[in-house]
This record gives structure tokens, sequence and C-alpha cells, in this order.
């Protein structure tokens, strides 16, 4: 056999699902409330936006030590933290509703752990299973991320009253998110294991590495430049479409397409290394690409084209954002699993290869929600933006070369 099979690597899976997907549900929940918030706190967009992009903005601090303690003792310490500080965070959030700045400090402790939890995602799954398998992993484990996006941005707007006017009106959904939070921690304390008693490749011999040996030879690939600049731009622009779409359209109609669509975001990095072992990377992310440009097109020309929305042209919306989300996202978690077997990555320092694509992806979650409505004043003008981002996308999956 060219490695061993151990059953007990999905439960890890499963476990690793659930705390991906209680953060991302936490996560998104903020933003079909950013509306309220800014009425509430008068405060602006950009201000609002710091709700969000802050947990990211964490990621970029802490993803560097995150990977030195995973090379040094496994994902599974790493992953704890995180949750432990995704369950601080959320869990408070609910009895911090009285002012802007309490709810800012909530999304700085769930950042702190963010990301513990993000750069040990795939060094745990590649603990598990050998290099040529642990593709279908880490996209199943990664569609737990932005399932939870679409439950937090559909859920939110459903689990309060309809004629939401104050923070306080929001305690109930915020509570059942922080339960989620909870459960999902000890959930992952009782499951998990760092690894299988025996590595999953045959006779893989482990070197342990300073942290500089290991960056340096996580760059013998130039691939290893592309990688987190794609994950800067997807990350980023997901997060920004997600907080435009519920401007453009507020409420609970907002909710729904913007929930949908991270929907979509889910099942394309769950789809996506399916797809892979049959045509390749570079026709996979490429055509995923492409494919968000379309229907992105087809999502502007459909604002301009409706007026006041009806049941059948909201229909209409809510699919070609469960498309886009689809395409959209199908080729971050294929550029975070080419990130960690490229070239000059081993077991030794793949935690430090995943906090290179997880700090530069997050800097993009830190900084394009905030510079988007400072910078971009009108509708057509963030339209144009998002678009021009997916056509760089493009020319950077077009550049990657892989043996």
């Amino acid at each position: 056999m060219e490695y061993r099979v151990y059953r007990y690597r999905w439960a890890i899976v499963g476990a690793f699902w659930f705390v991906m997907f209680a953060f991302g549900a936490n996560w998104f929940a903020l933003a079909p409330m950013l509306g309220v918030f800014e009425t509430q706190f008068n405060v602006q967009a950009w201000e609002s936006n710091l709700l969000i992009s802050l947990i990211g903005m964490f990621v970029i601090l802490l993803a560097w030590p995150a990977g030195s303690l995973i090379d040094k003792n496994g994902p599974k310490s790493s992953i704890s933290i995180g949750a432990f500080f995704m369950m601080a965070g959320f869990g408070l959030r609910p009895f911090l509703l009285d002012s802007f700045p309490k709810l800012l400090l909530s999304s700085v402790i769930a950042g702190i752990g963010l990301a513990w939890i993000l750069v040990a995602l795939a060094p745990q799954m590649l603990r598990w299973f050998p290099k040529k398998g642990a593709s279908l992993a880490v996209g199943i484990a990664s569609s737990g991320l932005f399932i939870g996006f679409g439950t937090g941005a559909l859920f939110m707007p459903l689990l309060v009253p309809a004629s939401v006017q104050t923070t306080s009106d929001m305690f109930n959904g915020f509570l059942i998110f922080g339960i989620l939070a909870i459960v999902a921690f000890f959930s992952w304390i009782g499951i998990a294991k760092d690894h299988p008693p025996q590595s999953p490749e045959k006779n893989r011999e482990v070197e342990k590495m300073k942290f500089h040996e290991g960056m340096k030879h996580v760059f013998d690939s130039k691939n290893a430049y592309v990688y987190p600049i794609i994950g800067f731009f997807i990350v980023g622009m997901t997060l920004v479409i997600t907080a435009f779409l519920n401007r453009l359209y507020s409420g609970k109609e907002g909710g729904y397409i913007a929930g949908l669509l991270l929907y979509g975001c889910a099942i394309g990095a769950f789809a996506a290394p399916f797809l892979l072992k049959r045509v390749g990377i570079r026709r996979v992310t490429i055509s995923a690409v492409v494919g968000a440009i379309i229907f992105w097109f087809i999502i502007i020309l459909a604002y301009y084209s409706y007026g006041a929305l009806s049941s059948l042209s909201l229909l209409f919306i809510i699919s070609m954002a469960f498309l886009f989300g689809f395409c959209l996202e199908a080729s971050w978690p294929l550029a975070l699993y080419c990130q960690e077997t490229e070239e000059g990555v081993s077991e030794a320092n793949m935690g430090i290869a995943a906090s290179l694509y997880i700090s530069i992806s997050n800097i993009g979650a830190a900084v394009l929600p905030v510079l988007f409505p400072l910078l971009l004043k009108t509708n057509l003008l963030n339209f144009i933006a998002i678009l021009g981002g997916l056509i760089f996308c493009v020319a950077l999956w077009a550049v990657v070369k892989r043996k």
C-alpha cells in the first residue's frame, strides 16, 4: 500500500469542519446588521465594516506564530487555541451590544482565534491524508467556513424582529450563534487527535527546520509568490461583496442574496477538488474565475434592470449570486492546497507555508472592506472595482505553472 488509511480521519475532518462552520456563521451574522449598527451608533459605512474586517486583520499578525507552533507541536494545539478565542469572543458578543467599542472588542477577541484555526487547515488534513488525496479533505474542511458564512448572513435576519431598530433586538440571534461557538470548541477538544499512529505517507521522514530556513524552502517555487496574492483578492472580495450586496438589497432580501452567494462559495470550495483530479489545476481555476466574471456581469445588469424586487426577480438574482459564489470561491482552497504541496514544502515547514498564504489572504479581508467604501462612493464604481479584481485573479492563475 502507498499509504495507511485511518477511518478516524473523517472524524477529524468533521470536527474541524464544525469549528470552521461555527466561526464563519458567527463572523457573517454581523453582515446583515451593519446598517442598524451605523444608525444606532452613528458611524459611517467603513467604520461598521471594521466589525467584520478586524477579525481578518488579526490573522495578519498571528498567522506566523501559529505556523511556527504547528511545525513544532502539531496543528491540534493551534486549532484548540483558536477555537477557545472564538468561543470567548462570540460567546461574549450578545452581552456587548450596547456600544460600538464593545462590539469591536468582541471582534478583536474572536479575531485572535482565526489565525490559529485557518493556518492549521492544510497541515491538519495532511497529517491524516496523503498529499495526493488531501485536496478533497482541504476542500471539505474549508467549505465549513463558507457554509457558516451563508448561514450567518441568511439566518441572522430571520432571528431578529422584522422591523429591527436597535441592537438590543439582536440579543437572541447573536446568543444562538454564540452557543454554536461554545459547542464547536468542546466538540473539537473531545474529538481531535493531532496525528494517526503512523504517517499516511509511506516511510516519510520529518526534519525540523528553523523559521527562516523553512520560509526559504517555501520560495523554492516561483508559484509561492502567486498563491497568496490570489488568496488576498478572493478573501477580500468575498467580504466586500457580502457587505455590498447587503447594502444594495436591505433587510431579508439582502440576507437571502448574500446568504445564498456564500452557500455557493461553500459548494464551490467542496466541488473544486473533485474537478482538480479530472481536468487539472489551471483549467479548473481559470474556468471558475471566468465563470465568476460572467455571473458578476449578470448581477450588474440585473441590478440596473429591475426596480422594486418582485418574487421572480429576487429568485433570479439569488440564483445568479449562488452561481457567482460557486465560481468565486472554488480556487481559494485549491490555492492553499497548491501552496502546501509545492516544491520545497514538507511536513517540517508546511505550517510556515500555510501562514504565508493565510496571512496575505487576510490582509485582503482586513483592507479591502474598509478601502472600498472609503474610496468608491457609487455602486457603479464598486461593481467595476470588483470586476477588475476578478480579471486580475484570472491573470494570476494564468502564470501558475505546476509540474
